[in-house]
Formats: C-alpha cells, structure tokens, sequence
C-alpha cells in the first residue's frame, strides 16, 4: 500500500503537526508499506512533495493533481480548524474520497465558549467544515475521547475511533546531574516545566501564580522552565524563571530530563491529543494537570499523572508541593509514566493500530 500523508508545513519550517506526520510516515514505512508526504512547505527529499498550492480551488485542483501523479493508494489528511477554514477543502476532500481510500486525523476541533463572542460565529463554522470533512472520510481518527465521542454522536461515520499521538521528540542520553551542574541547577533544586500550550494554559495563569506563591512561600528552592514558545511577559513571577528560547529536539530532550514536574493547568483540560504530554512522560516526568471537558477518562488511572479541579487552584499547587518534598515519589511517578508511554505511545504502536483499522 501507498500512503499519502497531506500535511501543510514541514522541517525546517516548526509544525507540531508536521513532525507528527514525519514520524507517523516514518512507523509506517518500517512496517513495509510505502509512504509520502505532501506538504505546502517545507524541504523536498524522496519522501517529502512540496506543493505550494494554497486553499482556494486553483491551489486545491493543484494539489489533487499532484497526489494522482504521486499515486496513492490511501490519503490521510492532517486536519486542525486553523489551518483549513474555506468550505472549499470539504469539496476537495470529498472529490479525494471518490478517488482514494481516505483517512483524516482530527488533531484539533472547533473552539466556542460563551465569554468570548467572537467563537460563538467562528466555532459553528469550524464544526460544519469538520463535520463535512468527517462525513466524506472512509476513516476517522483523533487521540481524544472526548472528540472522538463527539463526532460518533454526529451520526454522520461509523469509522471513527481513537489513535494516540506520540511523541515528537527523540530521547537523548545524558548525564543528568552533570547536564544541571551545566545549567546552574543546584542537586535540591526543583524544575517546573511549562510547554506550550497556547491560550488555554495563558487563561489559566492563576495556577502558576498560585504555584509560585506557595512554593516560595514554603521555602521550596524551585525555577519555571518556558519551553514551546512560552514568553515570560505572560507571567509575573517570584521564583527564578527560565526562558531558553527555540530548541533543538536534541535541547528540549535535554531539558526535560533535567527537569522534576512537568505541569498542565490547561483550560481544556489534560488531555491524550498534546505531544507535549507525551514528552513528558517519555522523559520521565510526573504530571500535574487540570481536570476538564477534554480529559480522558483512562488518565485517571494513570498513577504518575495527577488529575486536580479546574475550578480551584489550591489542590493543584499542593499536588505540585507535595511533589517537590518528595523526590522518591518524583521518581516513582516518573518512571510509571515512562513505562506507560512506552507500553502505548511509541510510533510503531500507532502506525500497527492506524494499519489494522484502514486494512
């Protein structure tokens, strides 16, 4: 089988979506099967098109004539709200379902919530697209249950279901202690790790803040880790922060294994769809997060991933002390984590379950 992958940016051009899609391909092809990627950007190699055909129905006819030049046996679409707005890419996919077997991967749905007007308009037209995009697919994919029961209550798929996400980052070995003596991390020390994220952690600063509060009011010696494009100006803070600015994969591997908790007080909840999570645990890191409408419900019986209310900041920032008191259970916690991920994120496991559903 010949697998398309149609993804916008790619290498060196940063895209947690592209990077997704480079190791997907690459599980795929260690299986045997055939793969390529599409991409608007991005650089071109014997794996990699790039097509710049932008969104409109002269890039789009572009495009699909490009995937029958490359010739596909089955298409997945790497699909987030943000990046296909125009009803017109429902048109295209669904002329690419008449063609090819097609498969599209839900990373992100549509956002509307009442306090903000302007989702209201922009969220209904980011479900009719998705919904539109769902009901001319032969498969359906998300790594979020929530999402995933969602779009099987729309009635409008039978094959949709879930596929994890992994991570994007290789692990690197080092010598933790002495790569923290190199960054100026005293052996007591804790690192509080921040990722991405985007709005839904900025809207939920009031953890941080409480966080920081009580840790330095404790007498904790602790310091706030920025990866992911974080800027500091987002936060005012009474603990030491550190901003390192764009990473390598190599740099952000080492940063995570000399850090101690890796933190999630994000709006919508910890949730399985972000890759920054599966870092974490991949690096060894327990995980304190929210608890909201896009949570799984298997999280809960994950023991290194600690659940609080997204309500009330308190019980967060007391889970992420009794953390930082207790280095053997950092280390427990964070060693189940890693042995979780490897037992269900690693790429080969995704890429065996995406080939058993489209087979």
């Amino acid at each position: 089988m010949r697998v398309g992958i149609i993804t916008i940016d790619m290498p060196p051009y940063p895209c947690g979506v592209g990077d997704y899609s480079a190791r997907l391909a690459d599980a795929i092809r260690s299986t045997g099967e055939d793969v390529v990627i599409v991409t608007g950007r991005g650089n071109q190699n014997e794996h990699v098109h790039v097509v710049e055909y932008g969104l409109g129905c002269q890039g789009l006819q572009k495009l699909f004539q490009k995937l029958e030049f490359i010739n596909v046996d089955h298409l997945i679409l790497q699909f987030t709200p943000l990046t296909y707005k125009d009803m017109g890419v429902a048109c295209f996919w669904k002329r690419c379902s008449l063609r090819w077997r097609t498969s599209v991967i839900v990373h992100e749905t549509y956002f509307r919530t009442w306090w903000h007007p302007k989702s209201w308009i922009n969220g209904l037209r980011e479900k009719r697209l998705l919904k539109n995009i769902v009901t001319h697919s032969h498969f359906v994919f998300s790594a979020s249950q929530p999402l995933v029961s969602e779009m099987k209550g729309w009635k409008v798929n039978e094959n949709i279901q879930l596929l994890p996400i992994g991570s994007n980052f290789s692990l690197v070995a080092i010598n933790r202690e002495l790569t923290r003596d190199e960054f100026g991390i005293d052996d007591d020390e804790i690192v509080l790790v921040l990722f991405g994220g985007g709005n839904s952690l900025k809207w939920m600063k009031r953890y941080v803040y409480a966080t920081d509060a009580l840790l330095y009011a404790e007498g904790v010696k602790a310091r706030w880790l920025l990866l992911g494009g974080i800027p500091e100006s987002w936060f005012k803070l009474g603990l030491h922060v550190i901003s390192p600015g764009r990473l390598s994969e190599q740099q952000i591997s080492t940063w995570l294994q000399a850090s101690d908790i890796f933190l999630m007080p994000h709006y919508a909840g910890l949730c399985a769809k972000r890759g920054t999570l599966m870092a974490a645990m991949q690096h060894t890191l327990p995980v304190v997060g929210t608890r909201a409408k896009m949570t799984d419900q298997f999280w809960e019986e994950v023991e290194g991933v600690c659940l609080t209310s997204s309500y009330f900041s308190g019980g967060f920032s007391r889970r992420v002390l009794a953390l930082s008191l207790d280095r053997e259970l950092r280390e427990r916690l964070g060693s189940v984590n890693q042995v979780y991920f490897q037992k269900h994120f690693m790429w080969k496991h995704i890429a065996r379950r995406f080939l058993e559903a489209v087979h």
